[in-house]
């Protein structure tokens, strides 16, 4: 997290998603974009700032040699991505950002 904070610092927070029961998600500027849960499942289509691609979920995993060696995120061609966090998930965060781009 702390190379996300280098990343996306000096940006401000866009796309603010919240469901209002302790599940937010929001992007900030257009190089880095996180989800959390703390209560139930998160299963939801959201909207990114990010370019369309996959990138590498840098809570569960590292970028090592280009390739992930946690979750994957795909940004589709419209900038929304298919977030799934369980409610029992270890962590229930997600985040990827601009150097975290996979292709």
């Amino acid at each position: 997290m702390v190379e996300f904070r280098n990343i996306v610092k000096d940006t401000p927070v866009t796309n603010w998603w919240s469901n209002g029961h302790q599940q937010i998600a929001f992007c900030r500027g257009n190089k880095g974009f996180i989800a959390f849960t703390n209560w139930g499942d998160l299963d939801k289509n959201l909207q990114t700032c990010l370019s369309p691609g996959t990138y590498c979920d840098i809570i569960s995993g590292n970028l090592i040699n280009r390739k992930c060696t946690g979750k994957i995120i795909t940004v589709r061609e419209n900038g929304t991505t298919h977030i799934s966090l369980p409610a029992n998930a270890e962590d229930g965060v997600m985040a990827t950002h601009i150097n975290a781009k996979l292709e």
